[in-house]
């Protein structure tokens, strides 16, 4: 992926518009997988309250915006009380690693002095529905680089080594009428699924001038390079998403030209928010996708993207 390749919007999807059950609104932080030949899109379900709890829906890989099933249970509740996750989930990333789909998700705790604390938890599936939690307490736990937020993480293997990404952030900034988290992305490798070091590599930092964070990166391997996307959460509101890739000198490179075509709608259901990339290739058309949310974080669901050259 380079400068000649672009995304260019191809439309709306799916909006939760029922309204009744445990899922009141909102499909919120879309993760895609190929899954059984299709393509399976994880996302959050708002309660009243609200509390987010983790379903799916299935799409056709030849196009997307065909809506194969929607799933109206949670795959992933709430944690138990006083768990890291016991006021809301969603996903962070979901791979297909040995078979399995793993599926790392951000869990909520309200704080006191502050709104809340995101910490990250892994579950996981042979089928791709009924998921386990790895365990009760979060694999990616407060750690000095990531005191209020360390969570949203994305990993992926290549070869060996489970490649990874996730946001970090130690304090809040005061952004569309409320504090909102602050946090920037780092890297690391491991040899398990699971165990993580307390320190990684920070390899993007936010741009406090224009954004408050950087969120929900996603790691994708594509042509034998690696590839970062993720939420640029901007201080006007008008979330948008960007990308990043390793360069020459193994740096890490903002990559915003593959966005050059995008742009917020006039009016519609992102005409406030394009955020929450998730990408997917598809092996039998070598298309590549990028699922995300309109605006209200989710409330007016989910679009995608197509990447051209």
């Amino acid at each position: 992926m380079t400068k000649d390749f672009k995304f260019i919007k191809k439309g709306f999807i799916f909006k939760k518009n029922d309204g009744h059950g445990w899922w009141k609104t909102h499909a919120m932080a879309p993760t895609a997988i190929m899954w059984n030949g299709v393509i399976r899109v994880y996302f959050g379900g708002w309660d009243e309250y609200p509390v987010s709890r983790i379903t799916y829906m299935d799409l056709d890989p030849k196009n997307p915006s065909n809506i194969l099933a929607v799933h109206h249970s949670p795959i992933l509740d709430i944690g138990e009380d006083g768990m890291f996750d016991d006021n809301g989930v969603f996903p962070a990333h979901a791979s297909v690693i040995d078979g399995k789909v793993h599926l790392y998700y951000t869990g909520f705790q309200k704080g006191h002095k502050v709104a809340h604390y995101n910490f990250g938890g892994l579950a996981i599936s042979d089928d791709g529905e009924k998921f386990e939690r790895v365990s009760k307490s979060p694999i990616l736990d407060r750690k000095d680089e990531g005191l209020l937020v360390r969570a949203g993480q994305s990993v992926i293997k290549s070869g060996d080594k489970y490649k990874s990404v996730y946001s970090i952030g130690n304090g809040f900034k005061f952004v569309g009428g409320k504090d909102r988290p602050t946090y920037d992305i780092a890297y690391q490798e491991s040899d398990s699924v699971s165990d993580f070091s307390s320190v990684g590599e920070k390899i993007l930092s936010c741009d406090y001038d224009v954004e408050h964070g950087l969120g929900r990166p996603q790691i994708i391997e594509i042509n034998g390079k690696l590839f970062v996307f993720y939420t640029r959460r901007k201080l006007d509101m008008k979330y948008f998403i960007g990308c990043a890739s390793i360069g020459e000198n193994g740096m890490w490179i903002k990559n915003e030209e593959i966005f050059s075509e995008i742009t917020h709608s006039k009016d519609g259901f992102d005409s406030e928010m394009i955020y929450f990339p998730s990408v997917v290739l598809v092996p039998e058309s070598g298309k590549c996708y990028l699922f995300y949310n309109g605006n209200g974080f989710g409330e007016e669901g989910i679009g995608y993207l197509e990447l051209v050259n």
